[in-house]
């Protein structure tokens, strides 16, 4: 009886040993500052730029929605539109001082002068998506995109930095 005791006293202390270790440093979550600056650029030259910032951790999401409704009218009815800009970051995972992530980007806007009387308005888009590997405190265009219309490009640039 004594020695059932004993086993059970040390199943018990090893189990609770092995409850309070900590997780493995691979498995630890680490937070970043991800900073985006949506440009328009037109050859070398920067014409427009929105920056937009936000913290993610390992293992999941952010997301970023700013932009307007835009009212649009059929058959007497108005439906509203959105415009504006959607980031969202999914699975980041950090690879030797690097942040790997999945970024899907959507940048639209009202064309502006090109809207006749009584017609809905023209929307200019431009979608994105990868995976992506960033170096750490280092700003990488991720994405670039020529505006059909004109000779300014679209552009998304992404700097990670680890918060300590």
């Amino acid at each position: 009886m004594k020695s059932g005791r004993i086993l059970l006293a040390s199943v018990l202390f090893v189990g609770a040993c092995f409850a309070q270790t900590e997780k493995p440093s691979s498995q630890e979550e680490h937070f970043y500052r991800l900073d985006y600056v949506v440009k328009e650029v037109d050859g070398a030259r920067v014409v427009n730029s929105r920056n937009y910032s936000t913290m993610i951790s390992t293992g999941h999401v952010s997301e970023i929605r700013t932009g307007s409704k835009v009212p649009v009218s059929s058959d007497n009815k108005v439906e509203y539109m959105d415009i504006g800009v959607n980031v969202d970051s999914r699975r980041p995972r950090e690879l030797e001082n690097q942040l790997a992530l999945e970024i899907s980007a959507e940048i639209s806007s009202v064309a502006s002068g090109e809207a006749r009387s009584g017609e809905p308005p023209r929307v200019r888009q431009n979608r994105w998506q990868a995976d992506v590997l960033l170096p750490l405190r280092r700003p990488v265009v991720v994405f670039s995109s020529d505006d059909p219309g004109s000779t300014h490009k679209m552009q998304l640039e992404v700097t990670a930095t680890q918060i300590k």
